[in-house]
């Protein structure tokens, strides 16, 4: 009698999935919807937004089909038309959160802020614990400069999900920009245990070393630096890398180490001129006496 009424309540639930889905989605929408989102997973976003769009005016209420719509439009690099998209999701379901939080998205990397601002506020407004919309408004926060505004909603977003790499690596250049190193170098740290792909682990070790130096943590800055050049993809990084290497070896009175790494950076235009500098500090310290 149990089994049988375990099997009957995992029935009646299934069915009321599905006649939801059907009361929420007119089945003429289902079609052109499904076929936009196979060739949206295919990256072919030109013959995905047609379908999207068939699918809205058989079904004018279906707030998924805006949504993917302006995210293709968004892909294609077409802002205003993916803006107006995503309002008419959030027209059609006020507490759509992915549209708002894709909307406040392209707000932010337009640099309109105040308009970011709102957006992700409304989410919260609805869903403290949206740990994306905290993300979003810390990072429009710190992409102004408010390093002390942007703290605390960083700081929820990883309390929300603690695996949220995005928000690590945000955190820690914060509390670097407020000079708050052991904070940041804990934040970076984060981001390395818990970023999956390896070669992404570059950039956070890094960072990680730039700000154990002024902590003169000199023996982890070194771990943390040679461990960016082994796992990262990035001409950048290795350059950067290399430089604060040499760095790590001036201050610990390696002068030779610091030479070969400084030497290394300057092969990166962004860096040449400041390695050449340091190095010529090291071989002629008599210049450089006042």
């Amino acid at each position: 009698m149990k089994k049988f009424n375990l099997i009957t309540l995992v029935l009646v639930f299934s069915i009321s999935l599905v006649f939801a889905q059907k009361k929420a989605m007119k089945p003429e929408a289902g079609k052109p919807y499904n076929e936009g989102r196979s060739l949206a997973a295919n990256k072919n976003y030109e013959k995905a937004v047609p379908k999207f769009q068939e699918a809205i005016k058989a079904d004018d209420q279906f707030p998924q089909a805006y949504y993917m719509l302006g995210y293709c439009y968004k892909k294609l690099s077409k802002f205003p038309e993916a803006e107006k998209a995503f309002n008419g999701a959030i027209k059609v379901d006020s507490k759509f959160e992915v549209a708002y939080i894709a909307l406040g998205n392209l707000q932010a990397e337009a640099g309109r802020f105040s308009d970011a601002i709102n957006t992700f506020n409304a989410v919260l407004s609805f869903n403290p614990k949206s740990y994306k919309a905290n993300y979003g408004l810390g990072k429009v926060y710190y992409d102004q400069k408010k390093f002390k505004d942007a703290v605390p909603y960083l700081t929820k977003s990883v309390e929300i999900k603690k695996t949220y790499v995005s928000a690590y690596n945000i955190l820690g250049l914060t509390y670097k920009q407020l000079k708050k190193y052991s904070l940041a170098a804990e934040a970076f740290n984060n981001a390395i245990k818990y970023e999956k792909k390896t070669f992404r682990k570059g950039s956070y070790y890094y960072r990680l070393g730039t700000v154990l130096i002024p902590l003169k943590k000199y023996k982890q800055a070194e771990s943390a630096l040679l461990n960016a050049l082994k796992t990262t993809r990035s001409s950048m990084i290795k350059a950067s890398s290399n430089f604060y290497l040499g760095e790590v070896y001036k201050h610990t009175g390696q002068t030779q180490k610091a030479i070969k790494y400084y030497k290394l950076a300057a092969k990166n235009s962004n860096w040449r001129q400041s390695a050449n500098y340091e190095i010529d500090m090291l071989l002629h310290p008599d210049k450089y006496t006042y």
